[in-house]
């Protein structure tokens, strides 16, 4: 039973990521790589820089949110250190992972808004501080680059298009 869940999940998976809608017909493909996988890494190191922003600037935080701060910037970093490692099975299980780590956190980023957190009541509705909505951004952006590499509109790095004129 397992199997079949996993083969329908996979074929269900290839179906969303290969539709017309996502893949542009074919018509638009980019054969960048290295590009690719900077904007990758620096959406990431975006990330951890909010992060240490919020950590530095804020003088009193609860001990929860520097743990949580201090687990997603090394999520991230190791990431990042994925995404450029030469071999593709690495950099394929960074995207994946970066993706992961960055609905994680958009996650809790809605749920830190919508509910009241212990030492964190001051942020409870507020959607208009500058760090959460950058963050929010570039995780977002990072979940939108995994997605056209996925749908084949660009190529992370080690890969490459064998493209000819």
């Amino acid at each position: 039973m397992a199997g079949l869940f996993g083969r329908l999940l996979a074929r269900v998976w290839a179906k969303i990521f290969s539709s017309s809608l996502l893949t542009l017909n074919g018509y638009v493909a980019f054969n960048l790589p290295r590009a690719v996988t900077g904007l990758g890494t620096a959406l990431l190191m975006g990330l951890v820089a909010v992060h240490v922003y919020v950590l530095a600037s804020t003088p009193v935080l609860p001990l929860y949110f520097v743990i949580y701060a201090a687990v997603l910037i090394i999520a991230c970093l190791v990431t990042a250190g994925a995404l450029v490692f030469p071999k593709p099975t690495v950099a394929q299980a960074g995207w994946y992972f970066g993706s992961f780590v960055c609905a994680g956190f958009v996650v809790v980023y809605v749920i830190s808004r919508i509910a009241e957190l212990s030492g964190l009541t001051t942020l409870t509705g507020r959607w208009d501080l500058a760090p959460g909505t950058l963050a929010m951004a570039l995780a977002v952006g990072f979940i939108a680059v995994h997605t056209t590499v996925l749908s084949g509109i660009n190529v992370a790095h080690p890969r490459r298009q064998n493209w000819r004129d």
